[in-house]
């Protein structure tokens, strides 16, 4: 047997003599197999031994509030597709959860250049799930009885655009067309500005409030390492320029 080994079978035969107190004491620096490493000490670390990542929501990229997207409401060959993008207001569902649409309240920063204000742009999310929730409510009065009046009617209630549910989500239409011509009109005075405008929410599916705004020309962002950029090498903060 090799001396090395002698020795520690003798320190171990010591230690089950002076009792468990002793063996306890002695402090580990044996892995737990090869491969495996020391334990998770990091609070940076997660369960799996993966380093946790900062939460990606504010990254510059498609997720961001303010990221600008192309115009999918109209052709790829017209004039609009390459002079417009398109800001999308997500849906919050902690308002109502799944009963009724509701809109994120949160303020995109790229709408004040094209002429939306934060007070204007709270005033229409304020109108719209104001309107929202009580037509998609399920529990409403006029929305059981409608319900009944399809059932018995063999839904010819419905086919016939008699549900309250279906006048007010028209007259809701009805107030983001006029919301449109009074930008339109509004902003008709000053020469090469596109005006804002609200895409109806039965072409987003009440999914998204999609407002189109003029293109700002927003400039790739430059490419560099360093502190205070992302994991995909863009900068942490809004990287656009506005053409002017």
């Amino acid at each position: 047997m090799a001396p090395e080994n002698e020795d520690t079978r003798r320190s171990f035969s010591r230690d089950l003599e002076r009792g468990p107190d002793v063996m306890g004491s002695r402090p580990s620096d044996v892995s737990a197999g090869d491969g495996i490493g020391p334990a998770l000490s990091s609070s940076n670390s997660s369960i799996m031994g993966e380093d946790v990542q900062p939460d990606a929501g504010e990254e510059w990229g498609p997720q961001h509030p303010c990221y600008p997207h192309l115009n999918p409401h109209v052709p790829m060959d017209s004039a609009e597709y390459a002079t417009t993008r398109i800001i999308r207001i997500r849906r919050d569902w902690l308002l109502q959860g799944d009963l009724a649409p509701t809109f994120s309240n949160l303020y995109p920063e790229i709408l004040d250049p094209a002429g939306i204000s934060e007070q204007e742009f709270r005033r229409v999310i304020e109108k719209l799930n104001g309107e929202l929730v009580p037509i998609f409510d399920p529990y409403s009065l006029r929305n059981v009885m409608d319900s009944f009046l399809g059932l018995v009617t063999g839904w010819l209630w419905d086919d016939f655009g008699l549900t309250g549910i279906k006048a007010r989500l028209n007259n809701l239409e009805k107030w983001i067309d006029r919301w449109n011509v009074e930008m339109a009109k509004t902003l008709s005075s000053e020469d090469g500005i596109i005006p804002p405008r609200i895409i109806s929410l039965r072409r987003t599916g009440y999914m998204t409030l999609d407002i189109q705004i003029p293109d700002p020309e927003i400039a790739p962002a430059p490419s560099s390492t360093g502190a205070g950029e992302s994991r995909a090498g863009l900068p942490t903060e809004l990287p656009m320029t506005m053409a002017v």
